[in-house]
């Protein structure tokens, strides 16, 4: 009896080993050693919903859900002009399951603000750029000018008489006219607004002579006579305004600018995540609904590599950093 006891205890061990074994390949590994992504990856708009960067994003997620079989969660955090949000991603995990869809804000920021909670270079990764936006350059009709030339001659003429909105001190749309001041060597008047489309009413009513703005915000009033497009603040022509010149086709190549949208992970996102990220961007934006999509919101699909986005970045941080101080604006 002992000697069977003992086989039998003998046999169960075994059993138990073997069945351990078997069992071995079904033991789900930790999040980090699958393959990315294995959970839903969020993406935090740092403005308020139905915003451009909202919107420049969204196409996009949607694609990149299909593509790699996660959601990607839009979560809009809000606040100080892009900063709360752009933090909160900047001290997440760098896992890849956190990024922050970014415009020209994010540039300037480190400008026009004394003191930020993160450094826009060192705590984030640049994944990749989205679209980009045109800004285009409008006056009044009553405005006696049909070209830029025209317009830097008569603010020379009145010097401190001619006047600009913006949708607020240190935008990029205030910036763009600092940009134009300081090229054309031109005293125009700043009026800030707490938004575009308030200061395009004025400029609309004749209370303000001028304006840079987004153009999908101001091309139906160009198209009824209510403002006239001067010049596209782009690279190259809008779509949506051919006939209208460039800055550089109207002889100042240096008023530049480049709204661009792109998303940030935290620092030190590895290899693999990002990896699969740039390429399921780039497979979006060739798409034909993203293109559609962006058609429609006068957007240009503009994709740019990790490394091509983070040159990008610099450049814009520095210029702008010299347009905030020769135009002696006081850090907020």
């Amino acid at each position: 009896m002992k000697a069977t006891a003992k086989t039998r205890r003998a046999a169960v061990r075994a059993f138990d080993i073997v069945a351990a074994i078997a069992l071995l390949p079904f033991v789900t590994p930790p999040l980090h050693a699958q393959e990315y992504p294995v959970k839903a990856v969020r993406i935090i708009v740092p403005f308020a919903p139905g915003g451009p960067n909202d919107l420049a994003v969204r196409p996009v997620a949607q694609k990149l859900f299909e593509f790699l079989g996660q959601p990607f969660v839009i979560d809009y955090r809000a606040g100080a002009n892009g900063i709360i949000g752009c933090d909160l991603v900047a001290k997440s995990a760098p896992d890849g399951y956190a990024m922050a869809v970014i415009s020209s804000s994010f540039s300037i920021n480190s400008s026009t603000y004394a003191k930020l909670p993160f450094d826009p270079i060192r705590d984030f990764t640049p994944v990749g750029s989205l679209a980009t936006s045109d800004i285009i350059f409008v006056v009044n009709p009553t405005v006696p000018v049909r070209t830029v030339k025209e317009f830097v001659a008569l603010a020379k003429a009145n010097p401190g008489k001619l006047t600009h909105a913006s949708s607020g001190t240190g935008g990029s749309l205030h910036l763009g006219a600092e940009l134009l001041k300081q090229t054309a060597g031109i005293n125009l008047v700043h009026v800030p607004y707490k938004g575009a489309s308030l200061g395009l009413t004025d400029v609309i009513g004749g209370h303000v002579d001028s304006m840079f703005i987004s153009a999908p915000g101001a091309v139906g009033q160009i198209k009824a006579g209510k403002v006239r497009v001067l010049a596209i603040a782009s690279a190259k022509r809008a779509r949506a305004l051919p006939d209208a010149p460039t800055f550089a086709e109207a002889g100042y190549p240096d008023v530049l600018v480049d709204t661009r949208y792109g998303l940030l992970a935290p620092a030190g996102l590895s290899a693999a995540p990002l990896a699969k990220l740039e390429n399921a961007i780039a497979k979006a934006l060739a798409t034909p609904e993203v293109r559609d999509q962006y058609s429609t919101l006068s957007l240009d699909p503009a994709p740019l590599t990790p490394n091509e986005y983070a040159t990008f970045l610099r450049d814009e941080i520095q210029r702008w950093r010299k347009v905030v101080v020769a135009a002696k604006l006081q850090p907020q």
